[in-house]
């Protein structure tokens, strides 16, 4: 009997022992699932980080790839502009280039038309001054100023 109550005592030191080492590896493989819960938590995180990353660099590659291709077509734009604008310089200049001698010509023509003129009032204002000049009593002519003379 007194065998019986020593290992009825170890008996149950033991399964206290057990039942403590059970429950420490317990807590030990909570332990473990919980930072293994964190770990795969933690890495869902970063690869969703990284795949935002990915995306908004994808679209600002995007959007600078758009703008250097829009800057490229106005640039293009404006040198075919600046091109059709000195084909229109050089038409313009040649026509006004060409009217330069007409002009030439009839301001040519109007000055020998006043020179023509000129002499003719020269020729009538000595003819005038002769005919005065014959007839003493002729200057100054009888005109009148008002109808009452």
């Amino acid at each position: 009997m007194g065998q019986d109550k020593q290992v009825k005592k170890v008996s149950q030191l033991y399964e206290q022992n057990t039942i403590i080492l059970a429950s420490n590896q317990n807590e030990n493989l909570a332990e473990i699932e919980k930072e293994k819960r964190l770990a795969l938590i933690k890495s869902w995180e970063d690869n969703e980080k990284a795949k935002a990353q990915t995306k908004a660099y994808r679209e600002l590659c995007s959007i600078e790839s758009w703008e250097n291709n829009m800057k490229a077509i106005l640039e293009l734009d404006l040198k075919k502009m600046e091109e059709s604008l000195k084909v229109e310089k050089a038409e313009y200049s040649k026509r006004l280039k060409k009217k330069i001698p007409e002009i030439e010509k009839i301001a040519e023509a109007k000055r020998e038309k006043i020179e023509k003129q000129k002499v003719q009032e020269s020729i009538k204002v000595k003819k005038m001054s002769e005919k005065l000049s014959a007839t003493p009593s002729a200057y100054p002519p009888n005109t009148k100023i008002c109808g009452c003379l």
